[in-house]
């Protein structure tokens, strides 16, 4: 499915078909929602989160963007089971920098943020949920093939912690990987260019 979105937006951006004006401006309001599959890095287990961002251009390099990660379900990748995540949630708020061209954007961002996690009862009974601090760090490109939708790919690294329990602090680092399409507006109208005339006299 990635491989298929990634292949269409190379396709559109080759042939030119769409994108003919520059979307890329200060104003611009897109938003996303999708299903994100994850590797945690400190365990052999696969997460699946319900994802989805709103993000508002100050102008065309930089950016704030609101995240929100939501757990669905995690799989061991092999027979030991490694699970470790009951409930679980990922909201973050930062700063993006992109480095555009037309409208093809690749872009890099950093977020503060929090992390909601609740462990499955086989790593400890009656475990509490925790909020701890969290940030994710992403790398991602944007191709906008018209003024009301995009084709994108995100990879966010994210870092945060389970503390209090019996066995000591577990990281619960990941790899989020998102795709898919996306949603923009421009909140801002474009300047008329009106030409000085000079007055009669």
């Amino acid at each position: 499915m990635v491989r298929g979105i990634i292949f269409s937006c190379v396709i559109l951006a080759a042939t030119g078909i769409f994108a003919q004006e520059n979307y890329i401006q200060p104003g611009l309001l897109k938003a996303t929602a999708t299903i994100a599959p994850s590797s945690m890095l400190n365990r052999s287990v696969q997460n699946s989160y319900i994802s989805g961002f709103l993000e508002y251009h100050l102008d065309r390099k930089l950016s704030l963007r609101g995240e929100t990660f939501v757990f669905v379900d995690g799989k061991s990748k092999n027979a030991t089971n490694n699970l470790f995540i009951k409930e679980g949630m990922r909201t973050y708020f930062g700063a993006f920098y992109h480095f555009n061209k037309n409208n093809w954007d690749q872009y890099i961002g950093f977020q503060p943020g929090v992390a909601l996690i609740k462990p499955l009862d086989s790593i400890e009974p009656n475990a509490p949920r925790q909020l701890s601090p969290s940030f994710a760090a992403h790398v991602g490109s944007t191709y906008y093939v018209w003024k009301y939708f995009n084709f994108y790919v995100d990879l966010a690294y994210v870092h945060s912690s389970y503390r209090v329990l019996a066995m000591g602090t577990q990281k619960t680092d990941e790899l989020i990987l998102s795709a898919g399409l996306g949603f923009q507006i421009q909140t801002k109208k474009e300047k008329m260019f009106r030409p000085h005339v000079a007055p009669n006299f």
